[in-house]
């Protein structure tokens, strides 16, 4: 209470709290903007895929009208298992690099000096977190890397790299993937994921459509989430350099 503050004059006090306003009104649209669209996609995985033994999904792209086909994971996806160690020009991508359920880096990899050991990927593979797999650790890369860690990398097998990077995060993926042994540090259980079937689309146009419309809600996501963090940024800034 004793503490003396300087003051500017009744207009610039509304001036400044005006400006700083708005700014927490972008920041809350931005927040709004991400969240519905986050809901949206899980929505749509839902809406996107067959359920509970049905062979067409709810929601359809015009035009396929062909049911879909059950296979086994096997069949449509195989695990890659060249080891190397990364480098300048093969950067190490680790959990911890990646954010949980919206499967985008959070650093610039290539910056990491430390060299690591891991599985060789080079962008025609998706990348599932078998550890823990209810924290939902995914990336669909379009680089060469090393997969550091508890990672499967994912080689699709006649399929569309986009939708199968769909279909690891659909409820009926994660279900399986959930039924892991071990209580504190559970893995999805290859054998029974790899002979698990799921229902797929025959023609490689409707995957890629599919693949290519969460990769459109993806981008939303990622372009509202970091619209955010940059207004955050301007007002920490802002509230440093307004006020003496």
């Amino acid at each position: 209470m004793k503490i003396e503050v300087r003051i500017p004059s009744v207009d610039e006090q509304k001036k400044i709290g005006l400006y700083f306003d708005s700014l927490d009104n972008l920041i809350t649209l931005h927040q709004r903007k991400c969240e519905q669209t986050k809901k949206l996609k899980k929505y749509m995985l839902q809406k996107m895929f067959p359920q509970n033994g049905e062979k067409v999904p709810e929601i359809r792209f015009d035009g396929f009208t062909y049911d879909w086909e059950q296979r086994k994971f096997c069949d449509v996806a195989v695990r890659a298992s060249s080891v190397s160690t990364s480098s300048s020009d093969i950067p190490s991508v680790e959990y911890e690099d990646v954010v949980a359920e919206e499967g985008r880096l959070n650093k610039d990899i290539r910056l990491k000096e430390a060299v690591k050991s891991g599985i060789i990927f080079d962008g025609s593979q998706v990348l599932y977190g078998k550890l823990r797999p209810y924290l939902h650790n995914w990336l669909n890369p379009d680089f060469n890397g090393i997969a550091v860690g508890d990672w499967w990398v994912l080689k699709p097998i006649n399929m569309d790299k986009n939708f199968l990077y769909r279909l690891i995060q659909t409820q009926q993926f994660d279900n399986i993937a959930n039924q892991s042994s071990g209580s504190k540090m559970p893995r999805a259980d290859w054998n029974l994921i790899s002979n698990s079937d799921f229902m797929v689309p025959f023609s490689k146009e409707e995957q890629c459509k599919i693949g290519g419309y969460f990769d459109s809600l993806d981008n939303l996501i990622t372009l509202h989430q970091r619209k955010c963090d940059e207004l955050k940024k301007m007002k920490k800034y802002m509230l440093q350099n307004m006020f003496i």
